[in-house]
Parts: C-alpha cells; sequence; structure tokens
C-alpha cells in the first residue's frame, strides 16, 4: 500500500497548491471588485462569478484536504468509550462508511459531468464552460476516495499512525 500512501501524499501537496492559488484568485478578484465599483464606478461583471467559482473549487478541494489531515469534525463520545483492538476495528467501520460514500458519490458525480446537457451550460457573466466548475465534484471525490484508502490502509497496517 506504500503505492496508495505516495499518491494520497502526491495528491495533498497538489490540494494545498490549489488552495492557495483558489484563495488567491479570490482575494484578488473580490477587491477588484470592490475597487472597480466603489473607487471607479465602473463595476466588473465577472469579478463575483470568479469568487464564487473559486469558493466551490475550494469548499470541494478543502473536504478532501480535511480527510487526508483528518481534521473533519467528529463526535468520538463514543469511540473515546473504547482502547485496543475494538477501537481500531471500529474507526475501520468508520473509514469503510466513509470510503464507500465517497466512492459513491464520485461515480454519481462521473455519471452526471457525463451528461451531454452540461456541455453546452454556459456560466451568466464570463461565459464559462459550467463543466470547470462542476468539475469540483468528482475531481475533489476522486481524491477523498485515494486518501479514505491510504488511512483504511493506515489503520489496519500501521497503529501508530492511523490513530
Amino acid at each position: 500500500m506504500t503505492f496508495i500512501h505516495r499518491l494520497s501524499d502526491l495528491f495533498h501537496k497538489v490540494e494545498k497548491f490549489i488552495a492557495i492559488i483558489l484563495c488567491l484568485t479570490m482575494l484578488i478578484s473580490l477587491s477588484l471588485g470592490v475597487f472597480f465599483r466603489y473607487v471607479l464606478s465602473a463595476p466588473l461583471n465577472w469579478s463575483d462569478e470568479t469568487a464564487i467559482f473559486s469558493l466551490v473549487w475550494l469548499t470541494f478541494i478543502g473536504g478532501s484536504l480535511g480527510i487526508k489531515t483528518q481534521s473533519s469534525a467528529a463526535v468520538t463520545l463514543f469511540m473515546d468509550r473504547f482502547s485496543g483492538k475494538i477501537k481500531t476495528i471500529l474507526f475501520g467501520l468508520g473509514l469503510l462508511a466513509a470510503l464507500v460514500f465517497v466512492a459513491y458519490i464520485f461515480y454519481l458525480s462521473i455519471i452526471w459531468i457525463s451528461s451531454p446537457s452540461i456541455m453546452l451550460q454556459r456560466s451568466n457573466s464570463m461565459r464559462l464552460p459550467m463543466i470547470i466548475p462542476y468539475l469540483s465534484v468528482p475531481v475533489s471525490f476522486f481524491f477523498m476516495t485515494i486518501h479514505s484508502i491510504d488511512l483504511m490502509a493506515k489503520n489496519f497496517l500501521d497503529k501508530r499512525e492511523a490513530l
């Protein structure tokens, strides 16, 4: 499973880079929008849409980063009552449930993206093909699937690193 671990780490680095770029894009587009609207009295029609699409991508990429770093919100009241092998098994079952969910959403998003009507849709202001913001779903859920497989492997192969 070292291949999955290396792949997960590579995707993690790519996700962090993409998140930084998306944050900068949001900052710059919203700042330009405010400057042009209130200082120059000439509003930009693309700045809000750019920020919205960046936020959509950032949200899904952030969800994937949360899975990789195990920093997603969790209620551990039940899990804290156990230790040792039982805790490892219960944690693994939770990871398995998450993996099944993430893989299923990835599968559904591929079907959704593959529909012919998606290619015809364009955004209002920039006339950007809507496939670009829509791709945030399958891309991020693919990353989440890889991260979930990596966490499951860590849970059952190397207990010290997973828990």
